[in-house]
């Protein structure tokens, strides 16, 4: 309440609403896919960008106030620290994943609304525990954000690049070019496959189904321990 969360997230409803409209008003065919597509993927990308700035500024401001001393000059474990702003921030996300989600259900079905919005959820608390390992890492607001928004970009796009170096229009065989591929399916072992998290066609187009959230769930379990392992290890290394 203090930080406005709550009347930024109804600001990015209104203005995706009244930007949806007008796109609507602008498409010739496939009024309503158009609309939903647009709606769906601002209303994602807002959750990630307010939910990752809200993460790294308010733990920043506990740093910065001297607030994180005082805790831990307390009888309390550091992985109590972590874990207790872990939940914290993860029913911020909760919050902001049914705000979103109820905007969508003007638009489409609720069944595939529902889906999409336990997706985005998932998707949220990744973004929630690499926000933390980021900031433990950098300390700086700037640094963390950017850590956050690079690696985030490239778990979307990374199976994307791979499969177009995989499959050239024009084939090439230099050693850099090889190298490159290398890299790039590293890249598609290392980071979360987040082009299966909250998908736009689910919305546009109904083919969401339940049982699509499982391997979706079991990569933000796998990827959430990773990086609360990792964040544990960089906070308990630090002397504050």
């Amino acid at each position: 309440m203090r930080n406005r969360l709550l009347w930024l997230s109804l600001l990015v409803v209104a203005v995706s609403f009244g930007l949806v409209e007008f796109i609507g008003d602008l498409a010739i065919t496939e009024h309503r896919v158009t609309q939903v597509a647009v709606l769906a993927a601002f209303l994602r990308l807002s959750s990630v960008v307010i939910l990752a700035m809200f993460v790294v500024s308010s733990t920043v401001r506990e740093l910065q106030d001297k607030t994180l001393e005082m805790i831990l000059a307390m009888p309390i474990h550091r992985s109590s620290y972590y874990l207790g702003k872990l939940t914290g921030f993860v029913q911020v996300a909760i919050i902001i994943a049914v705000i979103f989600s109820t905007m969508l259900m003007l638009y489409a079905p609720v069944e595939q609304v529902m889906i999409w919005g336990i997706s985005l959820l998932l998707e949220l608390v990744l973004v929630v525990a690499l926000g933390l390992v980021m900031l433990f890492t950098f300390n700086q607001i700037p640094a963390a954000l950017a850590g956050v928004f690079i690696i985030y970009a490239a778990s979307r796009t990374a199976t994307s690049i791979y499969l177009m170096a995989t499959y050239p229009i024009i084939p090439h065989t230099s050693t850099a070019q090889k190298f490159m591929d290398s890299f790039v399916e590293l890249l598609t072992w290392l980071l979360p496959d987040l082009h299966r998290f909250t998908q736009t066609e689910w919305l546009a187009h109904g083919t969401g189904e339940f049982a699509m959230l499982v391997p979706v769930l079991g990569q933000t379990m796998i990827y959430l321990l990773l990086l609360s392992a990792i964040a544990l290890f960089d906070f308990y290394r630090k002397n504050f």
